[in-house]
């Protein structure tokens, strides 16, 4: 029996499927994903993904504003986020996660030794030299607007 172009394409189309829902396949497509997102082309491709149309249109479904609320709120969302609001206001990120790390642990002031809690007076502020970005200081609210004066 000779096959037609169809019906070879349609046969290798469910073979590709059987292979794809395997588990070696899965498992190979798993590794060779981490290995695309890990090279720098991975990482180029991305970096640019919430720019395309593809991209955009996830990031307004459902699914993608779940899973971008899901991100923000673990470690590594939160972790993130701080780093970028540090960048923007003109934090020197050369040792970052030694930063983060003190941020994170601080429990009191290190000017008036307050406890350092929740988004008023006492919430945690990165004092920081504005000219030259270096970090100095881990200071409640009040403290870090008497030191700006």
């Amino acid at each position: 029996m000779v096959l037609t172009e169809e019906e070879k394409k349609e046969r290798h189309r469910i073979s590709d499927k059987k292979y794809r829902e395997s588990e070696i396949g899965k498992e190979r497509k798993r590794i060779s994903d981490k290995e695309f997102r890990e090279s720098e082309k991975g990482k180029e491709y991305y970096k640019n993904y919430r720019k395309t149309e593809k991209g955009q249109k996830y990031s307004k479904s459902e699914k993608g504003k779940l899973k971008r609320k899901e991100y923000l709120q673990s470690e590594k969302g939160i972790k993130n986020t701080t780093k970028g609001s540090w960048k923007k206001r003109g934090l020197n990120m050369e040792n970052f996660e030694e930063i983060y790390k003190r941020y994170k642990d601080a429990i009191f002031c290190d000017i008036c030794e307050c406890v350092l809690e929740g988004n008023g007076r006492n919430r945690k502020c990165m004092d920081h030299d504005h000219d030259t970005g270096e970090f100095r200081n881990i200071v409640c609210f009040y403290c870090n607007l008497s030191i700006c004066k």
